[in-house]
């Protein structure tokens, strides 16, 4: 098998059956699979998509009796793809990716010949015209601006859990005038070493070889910068590939989660410091094994 594609599902169901359709339409391999791993949806959805995909050989449908989170989630479908046909490679993306490259598996094989990555990034583009989300970083957090992440979040949950987040922006935009300036990214050169975006990542068999899957340690968020820190420690390569592109819509599964602005953030703040603290003991963690 060339490679497996695993869509992590949650409730969205046209958002997956279109992730599907653009695989099938532009592999350039006969030799691949798609597994759906439906992350114990409420709506009925898994069952759904099951019954939608019985009768096609090249997919694969497992439902998770609880949701797992992203990373746990992910791990399912990545056993079983490891154990089922260990491919030379082995897509972990969001059921509101689509690819949009014709010749990902020529271009996976150049890529590889010349880096030996360990994971693959593309380039993203989404519905607001962005195409700047990958790389994440070209350079490590310092376990300083970890410990700084994790205040910056428990001062806007407490924000947000007294409704004060409004006032804060209305004086921030006051004071500044404008809003915060994005951190311009070269997303036109390829890079070697960084830290990809979770909605689509290619693994090869140098990962694939050591490591049963992400990271589990956290339901959702940081899984980036958690992958990164264990492939620099690792000596293991990671690259950014623009030659690559894919269309992620973003937020289909929270959106169907929490309904409004100010749940959705103290849903995303909660998880984020969760994951902040696991980070923060793997930070620790390589930290004690050089000592």
């Amino acid at each position: 098998m060339d490679i497996v594609f695993v869509i992590l599902h949650y409730l969205a169901i046209e958002e997956t059956k279109q992730s599907v359709k653009y695989i099938q339409n532009d592999i350039d391999t006969e030799k691949y699979h798609i597994v759906i791993v439906d992350n114990a949806s409420n709506n009925g959805s898994g069952r759904e998509i099951q019954e939608y995909y019985s009768r096609d050989e090249d997919i694969t449908v497992i439902i998770n009796v609880e949701n797992l989170g992203f990373s746990r989630g992910n791990n399912v479908g990545f056993s079983y793809a490891k154990q089922r046909w260990n491919p030379r490679y082995i897509v972990l993306m969001n059921n509101d990716v689509y690819l949009l490259e014709k010749q990902l598996i020529h271009k996976l094989n150049i890529e590889y010949e010349k880096s030996y990555f360990a994971v693959l990034g593309p380039l993203i583009m989404t519905a607001d015209g962005r195409c700047d989300i990958n790389p994440i970083r070209t350079s490590p957090m310092t376990k300083q601006q970890v410990l700084n992440d994790i205040k910056t979040y428990r001062r806007r949950r407490r924000l947000y859990q007294y409704h004060l987040m409004g006032l804060r922006n209305i004086a921030l935009r006051v004071l500044k005038g404008t809003a915060k300036k994005r951190v311009y990214k070269n997303y036109i050169q390829r890079t070697e070493h960084a830290q990809l975006h979770g909605c689509f990542m290619v693994f090869s068999s140098r990962y694939t070889e050591r490591f049963e899957g992400l990271d589990d340690r956290t339901f959702l968020f940081r899984e980036e910068a958690i992958l990164y820190k264990h492939m620099l420690e690792n000596g293991l390569n990671t690259v950014y590939l623009p030659d690559i592109a894919i269309f992620h819509k973003e937020d289909a599964a929270t959106d169907q989660i929490v309904r409004t602005k100010r749940s959705k953030a103290l849903f995303e703040i909660e998880n984020h410091l969760k994951s902040l603290d696991v980070l923060l003991k793997i930070y620790e963690e390589y930290e004690n094994q050089e000592e």
